[in-house]
């Protein structure tokens, strides 16, 4: 049981609040916070019914009465979605580092636009009861789940998490639970083939600029070393310059 425990501690996730930059962890939730989690969906869900919000079946309908959704926006959707296939395929086969900079630079505005696009459904399907209800529990699963480096948790009660003044860490705790929970990497953004492609472009830009500088100094080297080596021979002329001219006032 120790020995789980302590495999338990070493696998969790690690993250730092964005404010004081302080580590925090997720820990496993147990199978009562699940199923605190659970009641705290169903507790909210049934409030928002009672109070008038809007299901997700009945949301469904309205946007599909008033033309927001339905076989436009499908058809529009997909082209979208197959566009965006196309320019990642065509950033992958890119080698020049211009195609390759224009592509990612194309594969992220067509993603914008697909994003966007995709809000005139999930922007009003966010103010429905399942939804409310879905929030309701990923933040109580954030209560229990957070922890700090030893293991106990950042908040003892749920309402505690509701009240937290630091809202950075909040947020931020409550964004690592829903990635964690859908098995997503805290920097998934990052692994994005544009952003893969543009970090990728960075660094041989720095590593054409290091060779442009080493060249440059390697070349100011060799001038220095040249007017250095022509110096003694100029010194050495005037010499004998000098020691000409002496000669003949003697004479």
């Amino acid at each position: 049981m120790a020995e789980m425990e302590k495999n338990d501690v070493e696998a969790r996730r690690e993250f730092k609040d964005p404010v004081s930059g302080k580590s925090f962890f997720i820990g496993i939730p147990t199978a009562d916070d699940v199923r605190g989690a659970d009641w705290q969906y169903s507790k909210t869900y049934t409030k928002s019914l009672v109070e008038g919000i809007t299901t997700s079946a009945e949301m469904m309908d309205i946007l599909m009465r008033r033309g927001i959704i339905g076989p436009e926006f499908e058809q529009r959707q997909k082209e979208l979605t197959d566009t965006l296939s196309l320019k990642v395929e065509s950033l992958e086969n890119s080698d020049n580092l211009d195609d390759k900079q224009q592509a990612a630079v194309d594969v992220a505005s067509i993603r914008e636009e697909l994003f966007n696009w995709n809000q005139r459904l999930n922007g009003p399907m966010s103010n429905t009861c399942e939804q409310m209800a879905d929030d309701s529990r990923l933040e109580y699963l954030t209560s229990r789940m957070i922890q700090h480096e030893d293991g106990t948790t950042v908040w003892d009660e749920y309402s505690d998490f509701l009240t937290e003044k630091n809202q950075s860490l909040a947020m931020r705790s409550r964004f690592e639970v829903m990635l964690y929970l859908q098995g997503l990497d805290s920097d998934f953004l990052d692994k994005t083939p544009e952003a893969k492609a543009i970090k990728e472009i960075e660094q041989e830009i720095q590593t054409k600029a290091s060779e442009a500088i080493a060249e440059l100094e390697k070349t100011q080297l060799g001038e220095e070393k040249s007017q250095d080596e022509e110096k003694p021979q100029a010194e050495k002329r005037s010499y004998s310059k000098k020691g000409t001219t002496k000669k003949k006032s003697s004479e």
